[in-house]
């Protein structure tokens, strides 16, 4: 079983040194992974969700200059929003420069008015993904020309390259997003109730048989938690500011969370990702301190985390 934590990127907590502090702790503490997520234009309509997102990559590089061994993961990238072969380059130059530990969990999309914003089409965002994803494993390991309806390139190449292969996650479980995980490093699934989780995960094993992958596909859930008393339901993204929607929160103590997790992993669960709801650093700090214990109790294995598998 692997651990990975969300860093203070969003809300009243986040700031460039409280991100660089988590990641260094986290490395500390013997999580295998911390993660950023993306959004590029955050539509003002939506009620709830923060303007202030600041991008993955820049992110991740602080990590990356003051961790050693934690891997570096986005929670989901939606790469339509960029240019394929830019992001290309960035990406190898992130993952070169902290020796081989990230982690690229993208996704397809969903929210429309921000495809708009970006002036990308949302029709067939499906399969520009799809093809982004070939032609950047095409760049990184070396070829000159790709060709694809969304992404192609001939005579040039992508260096530096990425220090070894890049392992791609895919975020979603929907029907279209369980046969592209099949096909990759692993699968960020949605929190749901564990029968939910067990039938998603079978289905992504059924197409893993399929492209004779079984069983290669990490599979992942993220986790939004609330050690303690839960937040009101009604008010707790604008409260804590660090989400949106009205995604489910595991709340709990840290026993009953050890509880609820653990028949997840009977289920077939590989890795989650913390995404603590805390209002300040002082709670990020009390939470951070509480996934440890919850850690323990769970057990880490002893395999390699996301980044170490690599090495």
């Amino acid at each position: 079983m692997r651990f990975g934590l969300h860093l203070p990127q969003l809300g009243r907590s986040a700031g460039l040194d409280h991100i660089v502090r988590i990641a260094r702790q986290a490395e500390d503490l013997g999580f295998d992974d911390v993660w950023v997520a993306d959004h590029v234009a955050v539509p003002t309509s939506l009620a709830g969700m923060p303007s202030f997102f600041p991008e993955p990559v820049p992110l991740l590089s602080a990590a990356a200059a003051h961790t050693s061994r934690v891997g570096l993961g986005t929670s989901v990238l939606v790469p339509a929003y960029r240019n394929p072969m830019q992001f290309a380059k960035q990406w190898a130059t992130l993952d070169w420069m902290s020796g081989g530990r990230t982690v690229l969990g993208v996704g397809a999309g969903w929210l429309e008015s921000e495809f708009e914003a970006c002036g990308v089409p949302m029709r067939r965002r499906g399969q520009r993904l799809d093809d982004y994803i070939g032609g950047w494993r095409a760049a990184w390991g070396g070829a000159e020309e790709y060709a694809s309806e969304h992404f192609s390139f001939s005579g040039v190449r992508v260096r530096p390259a990425p220090a070894g292969p890049v392992p791609i996650w895919i975020g979603g479980s929907s029907a279209g997003a369980l046969r592209r995980a099949a096909r990759c490093e692993g699968w960020m699934g949605t929190w749901a109730p564990r029968e939910v989780f067990a039938e998603r995960l079978a289905e992504l094993r059924a197409h893993g048989r399929d492209v004779s992958s079984a069983g290669r596909t990490v599979a992942s859930i993220h986790m939004e938690v609330r050690v303690g008393s839960p937040l009101d339901g009604g008010g707790r993204w604008s409260e804590v500011g660090d989400g949106y929607g009205d995604r489910p929160v595991a709340s709990g103590s840290v026993p009953e969370l050890a509880e609820l997790l653990a028949g997840y992993i009977e289920a077939g669960l590989q890795h989650v990702l913390f995404v603590p709801l805390a209002r300040s650093e002082t709670e990020w700090a009390a939470h951070v301190e509480a996934l440890v214990e919850l850690k323990s109790l769970l057990g880490a294995g002893d395999g390699p985390g996301a980044g170490e598998q690599r090495r």
